[in-house]
C-alpha cells in the first residue's frame, strides 16, 4: 500500500507530464509554464490545491491586464516603465502581508514582471505573451485538478472536522488552566504553554476552513455559520487571555469568599465549553437547557478588602460577564451546526474590522526592499555588458525577492544552499539525461522520476521551500519546449542568474535597514514604547488643529501598532542567534514577549475603561491623582526603549505602592460620604474597574522590566554584515 507521500507525489507528477505533453502537442510555446503551474498548485487535499490554483488564476488575470497597461502606457520610455513595474511589484508585496489571500497578490506581483520582461524586447508581442501565460496558466491549473479529483481525491473535509475539534478541546484546556490559576493550584507556564496550542489550533482551523468551503459541500452550505465560530474562537482566546491576567492577580485574594458564586461559573463555562467540543465530535444537537444566569451569584460576598483589590474583583468581574455571553453564543452557533449542515442564518458574532488605511511600517519596508532589488537587477543589466540571464534576471529577481522579503528573520545564506543544490540536481538532468532522449514517452519518464523525487524528498510541510526550488529550477532550466535545445552555455547562463540575485538579496538586507532579528526586535519594542506612550497622552496632550483631525487615526494607528507588535516580535524570537543571548534563552525572550503582550492588554482595558468613567463624578474627584498616576506611566514608557535598569524597577514599584496607599486612603474619605448619590454602589464598582485598569497597566509594566533587566542589550545594538 501506498502511504500518502508517495501517493500525493504520484499525482503532482503525473499531471506535470500530462501538462507538458498537452502544451507539446498542442504546439504552444513555453510549456514550461503550464509545468509552474501544476508545481505550485499542488497541495494535500482538493480543496486546498482548488483554493491556491484559483488564487492563482485570478492573480494571473490581473497581472495580464496590469502588464499591457503598463506596456502600451510606457512603451518608449524604459525608466518610467520600470518606475510603474517595480511600485506595482512593491505594492503587490505590501498587499500580501495584509491579505486574507496572500497568494493571489504574490502571483500578481511576480506574474506581470514576468509578462513584462517576455513581451519588453518586442511590445508587439505583448499581447500574445499575456494570453499564453493566462492560457498555460489555466492549463496546469485544470489539468492537476482532473487528476486531484480521480486519483486518489483527499478532501479537507475530514481535517477540518478534526481541526475544529482539536480547536474547541483545546480552548476548553485553556480555560481550564487559567482556571487551576487563579485557584493557585496551576503555574503560569503550564498557561502559557497550553495558550501556545490553542493559537496553534487556530490557525490549523483557519487554514482548512478555507480549503474545506471549496471541496465539501456540506461545509460550504454551512460556511456562514462556520464563519461566525472562528470569530467567536478568535474572541475567546482573547477573553481567556485577558481573564487569566485578572484571575491570576486576584488569586491570591480568597476569591471563593468574595465571590461565593465563583465555584458555580467555573463550573457552568466548564460544562459550556465542553458541550461546544461535543457538539462539533457528534455533530448533532443536544437537548439545551437555559444556562444559568451568573451575575447574581458572582455579586455576593463581602468582605472587608482595600480599595484596590475591590477595584480587582471589580474587573474580574466585567471580564466573567464577557465570557458568559461569548460561550452562550458559541452554544447556539455549534448548536446550529449540529442540527444540519444547510444554510442557516449565521448567529450574531463579534465583528473584527480591519483597520484599512493604516500603514505599517514593517510591510512598508518589505515593499521598499522589493523595488530597491528590482532597480539593482536593472541597472545591471542596462550598464554591465553581458549579464547572465538578460531579461529573466530580472523576472527571477522579483520572483523570489517576492516571497524572500517576507521572510526577513531567515538569512539569505540559509536559502542559498536550497537553491544550490536544485540548480545542480535540473542541472544534471539537462546535460546528462535530457540530450539522450528520443521520444516523448523517454522525457515523460523523466519529468515523472525529477518531480516525484523532488515532492517525496520535500513532503513535508516546512519543507514547501525545498519543494518550490527544487521544482522552479527544473522546470527553468529544462526549458522543454517542441524545437528543443541543449547547450552547457545556456545552463551556465541560467545558473549564474541565482549566485547574482543572491547577493543583490544580501546586498540589499540593510535597506531600509538592518533585517538582524535582534536589530528588528529593538526597533519593534521602541515603536511599541512610543506607541503606548501616545495612547495614554490621548486627549490630555495639547494638540493644533490639523494634529486634532488627525487624532482618530493616529489613535487607531498606535492601538494598531500596540496590539499587532507583540506578535510579530514573538515570530522572529526563533531565529535569534545564540551569540546575542548570552545571559537568557530563547525561552526567557518569549516570556519577555508575553509580558509584552500582557502590557498591550492592558492598554487596551485602560483606554476602554477611562472612555467609559472619565468624566464620571469619581473619577473627576480622583482626576488629579489619576494624571499623575498616567503621567508616571507615561515618563517609564519613554524610558523603557533605552533598556530598563534594575534602580528604575525598584522606584517604580515604591511609586505604585505610595500611590495605592494615596488613593486608599481617598477612597476611605469617601466612604464616609456614602449617603452622597453621586457615589453610589453603582458608580463605585465602575470606577474601581477604572483603578484596576490602572493598577494593572503600572504592573504589567514591572512584569516587563523584571524580564527585561535579565537581558544584556549591548550584543543586540551590535551591527553584522549577513
Amino acid at each position: 500500500m501506498l502511504n500518502t507521500k508517495s501517493k500525493e507525489s504520484i499525482k503532482t507528477a503525473l499531471a506535470m507530464v500530462m501538462a507538458y505533453g498537452i502544451s507539446l502537442s498542442l504546439d504552444w510555446d513555453r510549456p514550461y509554464w503550464a509545468g509552474f503551474a501544476v508545481a505550485f498548485v499542488s497541495l494535500a487535499s482538493i480543496g486546498q490545491s482548488m483554493n491556491k490554483a484559483a488564487l492563482r488564476m485570478l492573480g494571473t488575470i490581473l497581472a495580464v491586464g496590469v502588464s499591457l497597461t503598463l506596456i502600451a502606457l510606457f512603451a518608449q520610455d524604459r525608466w518610467a516603465f520600470i518606475s510603474a513595474l517595480s511600485l506595482y511589484a512593491g505594492l503587490c508585496c505590501y498587499l500580501m502581508s495584509g491579505s486574507k489571500h496572500p497568494y493571489f497578490w504574490q502571483v500578481s506581483g511576480f506574474v506581470v514582471v514576468i509578462i513584462c520582461m517576455d513581451a519588453g524586447p518586442n511590445p508587439v508581442n505583448a499581447f500574445q505573451t499575456a494570453v499564453l501565460r493566462a492560457q498555460q496558466t489555466g492549463l496546469g491549473i485544470i489539468v492537476y485538478s482532473l487528476v486531484a479529483i480521480f486519483l486518489w481525491p483527499s478532501s479537507s473535509r475530514g481535517a477540518f472536522r478534526k481541526s475544529a475539534i482539536d480547536l474547541a478541546g483545546t480552548q476548553l484546556l485553556f480555560y481550564r488552566a487559567c482556571v487551576d490559576l487563579s485557584r493557585g493550584d496551576g503555574t503560569a507556564q503550564e498557561a502559557h504553554r497550553v495558550a501556545v496550542q490553542v493559537m496553534q489550533a487556530k490557525t490549523r482551523f483557519d487554514q482548512l476552513l478555507d480549503a474545506a468551503e471549496i471541496d465539501s459541500t456540506e461545509v460550504w452550505d454551512a460556511r456562514f455559520t462556520w464563519r461566525s465560530f472562528q470569530l467567536q474562537a478568535k474572541e475567546l482566546i482573547q477573553d481567556l487571555e485577558r481573564w487569566r491576567i485578572s484571575m491570576g492577580e486576584a488569586g491570591a485574594m480568597e476569591l471563593v469568599q468574595l465571590l461565593p458564586g465563583i465555584e458555580e461559573f467555573y463550573a457552568e463555562l466548564d460544562q459550556r465549553l465542553d458541550q461546544v467540543a461535543s457538539q462539533l465530535k457528534e455533530g448533532q444537537a443536544p437537548d439545551l437547557s437555559e444556562p444559568a444566569d451568573l451575575s447574581p451569584g458572582i455579586n455576593g460576598g463581602r468582605r472587608e478588602i482595600s480599595h484596590s483589590d475591590k477595584a480587582l474583583i471589580a474587573l474580574a468581574k466585567s471580564n466573567m460577564k464577557q465570557l458568559d455571553a461569548l460561550t452562550r453564543s458559541m452554544i447556539e452557533t455549534t448548536s446550529a451546526l449540529g442540527v444540519s449542515e444547510a444554510v442557516i442564518p449565521a448567529p450574531d458574532a463579534p465583528s473584527l474590522k480591519p483597520a484599512f488605511g493604516l500603514p505599517d511600517i514593517d510591510r512598508l519596508a518589505h515593499a521598499f526592499r522589493l523595488v530597491v532589488i528590482m532597480w539593482v537587477i536593472w541597472l545591471a543589466m542596462i550598464f554591465v555588458p553581458d549579464m547572465p540571464g538578460g531579461t529573466g534576471l530580472l523576472a527571477f529577481g522579483s520572483s523570489l525577492g517576492i516571497a524572500i522579503v517576507q521572510m526577513p528573520q531567515m538569512g539569505v545564506s540559509k536559502l542559498f544552499m536550497p537553491a544550490a543544490v536544485s540548480v545542480l540536481f535540473a542541472g544534471f538532468n539537462y546535460i546528462f539525461l535530457m540530450p539522450t532522449l528520443s521520444s516523448y514517452t523517454e522525457l515523460a519518464l523523466v519529468i515523472f522520476l525529477a518531480t516525484f523525487a523532488i515532492c517525496y524528498l520535500f513532503s513535508d510541510p516546512a519543507q514547501m521551500l525545498g519543494r518550490a526550488m527544487g521544482l522552479a529550477m527544473f522546470v527553468t532550466i529544462a526549458s522543454i519546449s517542441n524545437e528543443q535545445s541543449y547547450s552547457f552555455l545556456s545552463f551556465a547562463n541560467t545558473a549564474l542568474m541565482f549566485p547574482i540575485i543572491f547577493l543583490v538579496f544580501a546586498c540589499t538586507a540593510y535597506i531600509p535597514w538592518s533585517s538582524r532579528p535582534e536589530r528588528s526586535i529593538l526597533r519593534m519594542l521602541k515603536r511599541f514604547f512610543d506607541s503606548s506612550d501616545y495612547i495614554l497622552g490621548g486627549a490630555s496632550q495639547p494638540r493644533s488643529r490639523a494634529a486634532s483631525r488627525l487624532e482618530p487615526y493616529l489613535s487607531r494607528y498606535h492601538a494598531t501598532e500596540v496590539a499587532t507588535l507583540p506578535e510579530k516580535i514573538n515570530a522572529l524570537t526563533p531565529f535569534l542567534d545564540d551569540w546575542v543571548l548570552t545571559r537568557v534563552s530563547k525561552e526567557q525572550i518569549q516570556k519577555l514577549v508575553t509580558s509584552l503582550q500582557l502590557l498591550g492588554y492592558r492598554l487596551e482595558q485602560l483606554q476602554r475603561e477611562s472612555g467609559k468613567q472619565g468624566g464620571s463624578d469619581m473619577a473627576q474627584y480622583l482626576f488629579d491623582d489619576l494624571q499623575a498616576w498616567r503621567s508616571g506611566m507615561r515618563s517609564t514608557l519613554r524610558k523603557l526603549s533605552q533598556g530598563p535598569t534594575t534602580e528604575q524597577h525598584r522606584s517604580i514599584q515604591q511609586a505604585l505602592d505610595d500611590t495605592l496607599l494615596k488613593l486608599d486612603r481617598k477612597l476611605d474619605v469617601l466612604d464616609e460620604n456614602s449617603s452622597d448619590a453621586r457615589y453610589d454602589e453603582q458608580s463605585r464598582e465602575d470606577f474601581y474597574r477604572l483603578l484596576a485598569a490602572y493598577r494593572g497597566t503600572s504592573e504589567a509594566l514591572l512584569d516587563y522590566m523584571e524580564k527585561a533587566v535579565a537581558v544584556d542589550w549591548a550584543p543586540w545594538r551590535q551591527e553584522r554584515f549577513l
